[in-house]
């Protein structure tokens, strides 16, 4: 005879960001479920935990700030992100000499720079106010999702804590417990992909100021107001590498030095010294700012990419979060990718709870999923050999930004990805935009293979000057004025615009006459981006 049982709608298996998120989610859509999160770890929390996914973009920001209602909370305690920031070039000891891809201001939307210890001790006291039951410490023994009664309730899931086993009985079971892959695991699910990269990850104990590695009040002007470089997600790259430099409002900074198989052979990083030895010489300046301080967690992580062959099923199971897939963490997508799936599976549960047929919906979401991970993963396939080659990158940045805001990001913002009336007659349009990003990227793949890092010039390509990119961000921003497949149609001429602008400037002899169509759409973006150097 079992002790100790106890029976829920829903069976959480991890208490990060993921399962949290989804629980405070399924919670506010459906106040009389009976929700269990089981996490490793104890809350509170550290306020810096040891934890990847600190930056967030435009679709996790706008998921923590409108579907989890955190704005107050990022507002008040974690920092305001000034976008995406990349320094290119020979290392130089004045970093007005090094090409800088960023923007001179924030565009309309806010992102931040999260303390992941901090926003998950919130959401878990949220919940708990909610009526979910959150048990840490606790270790997972066994997980079973087999129907042996014919019950609903055919999900166990037995953990044991300080005061003992006990054995938990559901409707549901959401896998969201991180790279151990519980589900994953047990019911055959994992698989490889081919982009094979490998990182390298601390924290440090300092306050590392990027606004400090250059005195001259012409390369601080550029940014306005003047020094909130250090609050970018600033990137140092070179050919098959690149740096983050992540500020958190705890004083902490996060580190990482991110590589293709290539690069990191060189590189033989295995430890703490030898980082700092690889940065001495390739990123001195990034070194010296960290100096002597202490270094809080140390991580090598090989071959981090990876697929999973279901996150949805109608047998009421489903995987979110870094338990399903991982792309690449250029760009900062883990939240996004944690809206997407916790959207998807609140929708799920919610469907069944009403006595709905679940089975068309549970493919329908997995193969929109599986589209966007596949789009996303594109972006980095073969391209880090690129990374420090100043034209394919801001040109990679301009089509991915536009890609992401005239596309994926509208879909997310008008909630339009679980609503089947309003996505199923915008197939076509998608499969378009699908095509051309593969064929795009294809484009800076074959840029890529030549490994380029071009001679320094000191160019600022400020990206809040490009047209296109301001009209993307403005349409998010505002109340739609069009319906869903007329909005999408009109950004989807403005990207195609953007795919020719592309194609013209990566070819060999590109014609540095710009039409005037193009300086609508670019302004003089392409000439700051080839210059003498292209």
């Amino acid at each position: 005879m079992i002790q100790n049982l106890s029976y829920w709608d829903v069976i959480i298996a991890g208490g990060g960001l993921a399962g949290l998120g989804l629980a405070k989610q399924l919670k506010q859509a459906n106040p009389e479920l009976a929700i269990v999160v089981v996490e490793k770890q104890g809350f509170p929390r550290p306020r810096a935990i040891a934890k990847v996914g600190e930056s967030t973009v435009e679709i996790g920001s706008h998921y923590l700030s409108h579907h989890l209602g955190l704005m107050q909370h990022l507002k008040a305690n974690h920092l305001k992100k000034f976008g995406i920031r990349i320094f290119f070039g020979a290392p130089a000891d004045d970093f007005a000499q090094q090409d800088e891809l960023g923007a001179s201001q924030t565009f309309g939307i806010p992102t931040y720079q999260i303390d992941r210890g901090d926003i998950e001790n919130h959401i878990a006291d949220e919940v708990r106010e909610l009526g979910v039951s959150l048990i840490d410490n606790a270790d997972i023994l066994q997980l079973d999702i087999k129907a042996e009664t014919g019950s609903a309730q055919d999900k166990q899931l037995v953990i044991r804590t300080a005061g003992g086993e006990q054995t938990l009985i559901g409707n549901w079971m959401v896998d969201t417990a991180g790279r151990a892959g519980l589900l994953k695991n047990h019911l055959n699910l994992a698989a490889k992909n081919e982009h094979k990269s490998n990182a390298i990850w601390f924290r440090v104990d300092r306050k590392i100021t990027l606004d400090d590695w250059c005195a001259s009040p012409e390369w601080h002007a550029r940014c306005m107001p003047e020094g909130r470089r250090w609050l970018s997600t600033n990137h140092l790259v070179g050919p098959g590498y690149w740096v983050w430099i992540i500020p958190l409002a705890s004083g902490v900074t996060s580190i990482g030095i991110v590589m293709d198989n290539i690069a990191f052979d060189a590189a033989a990083i295995s430890d703490q010294t030898s980082a700092m030895t690889w940065l001495a010489q390739h990123q001195p300046r990034c070194a010296a700012a960290i100096g002597d301080a202490r270094f809080l967690d140390f991580v090598v992580l090989q071959d981090y990419s990876y697929d999973c062959k279901q996150l949805f099923s109608d047998q009421r199971w489903a995987v979110a979060g870094e338990a399903g897939v991982f792309a690449d963490p250029f760009y900062s997508p883990g939240s996004d990718f944690i809206a997407f799936a916790n959207g998807f599976i609140c929708s799920l549960i919610t469907a069944e709870r009403r006595g709905q047929d679940i089975r068309v919906q549970a493919v329908v979401y997995e193969r929109l999923l599986r589209s966007i991970y596949q789009n996303t993963l594109s972006l980095y396939t073969g391209q880090y050999g690129g990374f420090g080659d100043r034209v394919m990158m801001g040109l990679k940045l301009l089509w991915d930004y536009s890609y992401y805001w005239g596309v994926l990001s509208l879909l997310y913002f008008r909630s339009a990805l679980c609503d089947f009336e309003r996505i199923r007659p915008l197939a076509g349009e998608l499969h378009k935009a699908q095509q051309l990003n593969q064929s795009i990227q294809a484009l800076f793949r074959q840029r890529a293979e030549r490994r380029l890092q071009l001679p320094n010039r000191g160019v600022f390509m400020d990206q809040y000057q490009i047209p296109c990119l301001q009209f993307f961000n403005k349409v998010l921003m505002e109340d739609p004025k069009l319906p869903l497949a007329d909005e999408l149609a009109r950004n989807m001429a403005q990207v195609e615009q953007v795919a020719e602008a592309v194609r013209d400037m990566l070819g060999e002899m590109p014609s540095l006459d710009i039409s005037a169509a193009e300086r609508e759409l670019l302004g003089d973006y392409r000439l700051k981006i080839l210059g003498n150097g292209g």
